[in-house]
């Protein structure tokens, strides 16, 4: 049983190899389907919704939903972001369900989202407040707390990402270990009684740290632009 994702192929550049292991195919193909998806829902909008368009706009309500209650009408503009973020999300954390290991369970997906998320937090602060006030920030509610404020502002990524990495690590190791047992036991067994095993670390786990993490990413983005 492997914790780190494996090397699909490896590409050479200049003599430089780059592996790119299955957490980043992975992603790719989620990607793909994603713009697929995109394509074939958008394409044709009416007037008068049918079913299809009305599972788009009640998608989008909803996204508008979470951003007005967690940060405010004044954060409009972060709905595609933070929309771009759950439904990526969604995906990436859904695929044990096809029997493909979540790329969120690899720590380089995670702390790369997290990354992103710090990067607009604090672009947005700085395009608030600007860099003077931006800076002051640091030097709150007095001087001698610079270093503690650096300190939270660098352990925001590191906490995004070790909160999803290990919630879906631990999901993936627990229903590998599932089946291994159950594989000793009977293979039939291992078709019938995983299923609600993976309706909970799956797809219940799965839907909780995507919501999670946008609400993280909302919540702190008001705070360190407001406070």
């Amino acid at each position: 049983m492997e914790v780190s994702p494996g090397t699909v192929f490896t590409l050479n550049f200049g003599g430089t190899k780059i592996d790119v292991t299955s957490s980043v195919v992975t992603q790719w193909v989620v990607i793909l389907v994603i713009m697929l998806i995109a394509l074939a829902v958008t394409s044709k909008l009416k007037k008068i919704p049918d079913k299809k368009q009305s599972a788009v706009e009640i998608l989008v309500e909803t996204i508008n939903g979470l951003v007005k209650s967690n940060m405010g009408d004044h954060y409009k503009n972060f709905v595609p972001f933070i929309g771009t973020i759950g439904v990526f999300l969604f995906f990436l954390n859904l695929t044990g369900l096809i029997g493909v290991d979540p790329a969120t369970r690899d720590i380089n997906v995670t702390l790369a989202l997290a990354l992103i998320s710090f990067v607009v937090i604090q672009v947005n602060a700085i395009i608030k407040v600007g860099m003077g006030g931006y800076l002051k920030s640091y030097l709150k509610p007095f001087a001698p707390m610079l270093f503690m404020n650096v300190l939270e502002k660098l352990t925001l990524p590191i906490s995004l990402a070790l909160r999803l990495f290990i919630n879906m690590l631990v999901g993936t190791l627990i229903m590998s270990l599932l089946y291994q047992g159950l594989g000793y036991l009977s293979k039939a067994l291992q078709f019938i009684i995983p299923i609600p095993f993976h309706g909970f670390f799956d797809a219940f786990d799965g839907l909780i740290q995507m919501f999670v993490f946008m609400t993280l990413t909302m919540v702190y983005t008001k705070i360190t632009a407001e406070h």
